[in-house]
Order: C-alpha cells, then sequence, then structure tokens
C-alpha cells in the first residue's frame, strides 16, 4: 500500500512512531508547520489570519450599517461620472435591525439555572447545612 504525502506541506509526516511524535522537535515542527499556515503565507495565497480578520470585519461594518458604499458608485457610474445621479449614498442599515432583533431576544431571556451535586458527600453537605439553618431559625 503506497501513502500518499504532500511534500509542499510544511507539516511533519504523521506516519511516524508515537514515540517521535511524542519528542520536542516533532511538536516545535508542528507548531512551526501551523504558525506558517496562519500568519505567513502558507498553502494559501495569503495570510489565513488577517483574512479571517478582514472578512469579520467587513461583517461588522455590515451589521452596523457602515460598509463601502464605493462598490455602488462604481457600478452606477458612467465613465466615472456621478453627476447624473440624484441619490442619498448613505447606506441603509437593514442587516442592523435583525442584529437587534437577535440580540435583544437573546439578552431578554432570564435563566435561573440551578444544579445541585448528587454524590453522596454533597448531599450529606447540603443537608448538613440546611439543617443548620433550620436551627437558626
Amino acid at each position: 500500500m503506497n501513502i500518499y504525502s504532500n511534500t509542499n506541506s510544511p507539516f511533519p509526516s504523521q506516519v511516524v512512531s508515537d514515540v517521535e511524535k511524542a519528542s520536542l522537535e516533532y511538536g516545535t515542527q508542528v507548531a512551526q508547520a501551523i504558525e506558517q499556515e496562519w500568519f505567513s503565507q502558507g498553502r494559501t495565497s495569503g495570510n489565513r489570519y488577517l483574512t479571517n480578520w478582514n472578512n469579520f470585519h467587513q461583517l461588522r461594518l455590515y451589521a452596523r450599517g457602515e460598509q463601502s458604499i464605493q462598490k455602488y458608485k462604481d457600478e452606477l457610474a458612467i465613465n466615472g461620472d456621478l453627476s447624473y445621479l440624484n441619490l442619498d449614498w448613505k447606506p441603509v442599515p437593514i442587516l442592523s435591525k435583525f442584529v437587534d432583533i437577535v440580540v435583544n431576544g437573546i439578552s431578554s431571556k432570564t435563566y435561573d439555572i440551578k444544579a445541585y451535586a448528587q454524590d453522596p458527600s454533597s448531599i450529606k453537605k447540603r443537608t448538613e447545612y440546611a439543617s443548620k439553618i433550620y436551627e437558626d431559625m
């Protein structure tokens, strides 16, 4: 059986013994490979951490109704001229309304979590505590 191994991958071979995987050198190679994949230009065409951060930032801007309107202007412009349009270029904050609905729906719920230990020693402690309180009344 031929095991496929990707020679372009910065990760060390996974088909080594457990003793070798437990070594500090193997762990260092894995950590460096993860660092290269996330923060350098690893197997992807860019920095994965910054790409995810930029995507999250763009989604946050849309959620707040603060997204860039340049792409809409580029679509509607004729040879770069927008003088024929009489438009309010302020973005309509549609998504922020739904964000508020979801957030308020979640935050308005009040949870009363009641958790009691069921092991014998905890039951004994709880019973003793309750009996002391009862005696003090």
